[in-house]
């Protein structure tokens, strides 16, 4: 639908992929949508270089400014000459290296990342204080990129609370991300003025991310699931 949107006015999409490097929407892969699609290769990603990212386009135009921008834009005949303002964002030949060789791993990953969010909805499915991820929908099938809890808002136990728990037990946890309206950064410029969204503001105070890295065991899931089921059983 954003596409026919995008058709009918001539807009540009720039499409956010960072999360979803493997997923696919209807069969077709998530970052092959947009005009730009952007890529995310930081530590927690499926794919990791460590930091930094990917732009990808069909577009031999932009392709070509693109490339041109990472790389300070240096003319290709007169090398410290520049037309226009340019930046230092070259992937090192060590980086590219390592993510090339995930890249043959993705199916890989794939799969034990999907066995992991399976194996922590079968241990944690019957705690009727948690809302746990689909694992499928009409036009996908979650690879979980992260395993994100939520606590139901009538529970007395909020996500920080139990962070704290899961902390004290030696599980490391993530919040959710800070609604965009509440950063500090934005009130000082005067932004989002007396405006409220309190989805993103109970999904901040109540949810909470799981270990769910590649590395992880069954043993070590075991144990991170016995600990939630303590708090909330």
């Amino acid at each position: 639908p954003l596409l026919d949107i995008a058709k009918r006015y001539s807009l540009y999409v720039i499409e956010d992929a960072a999360e979803m490097i493997g997923q696919t929407y209807f069969d077709k892969p998530c970052g092959s949508f947009g005009d730009i699609s952007t890529l995310s290769f930081y530590p927690n990603k499926h794919i990791t270089t460590g930091e930094g990212g990917m732009v990808l386009t069909n577009d031999d135009d932009l392709a070509y400014r693109l490339r041109s921008l990472r790389n300070l834009c240096f003319e290709s005949d007169k090398r410290f000459v520049h037309e226009n303002l340019g930046w230092n964002y070259r992937m090192t030949n060590l980086q590219a290296a390592v993510g090339v060789a995930q890249l043959e791993r993705l199916p890989e990953f794939i799969v034990k990342k999907r066995h992991v969010g399976q194996f922590y909805t079968n241990l944690l499915s019957s705690l009727k204080a948690l809302h746990l991820p689909l694992g499928r929908t009409e036009y996908s099938s979650n690879i979980y990129w992260v395993y994100g809890i939520l606590i139901d808002e009538s529970h007395e136990i909020d996500a920080q609370t139990a962070m704290s728990l899961l902390r004290s037990s030696g599980i490391g946890t993530r919040p959710f991300f800070y609604p965009m309206h509440q950063q500090p950064v934005f009130k000082k410029m005067g932004l989002f003025d007396k405006q409220n969204y309190p989805n993103a503001e109970q999904m901040y105070r109540n949810g909470f991310y799981i270990p769910s890295g590649l590395a992880l065991n069954d043993i070590q899931m075991e144990r991170v699931a016995e600990s939630i089921i303590n708090i909330f059983d």
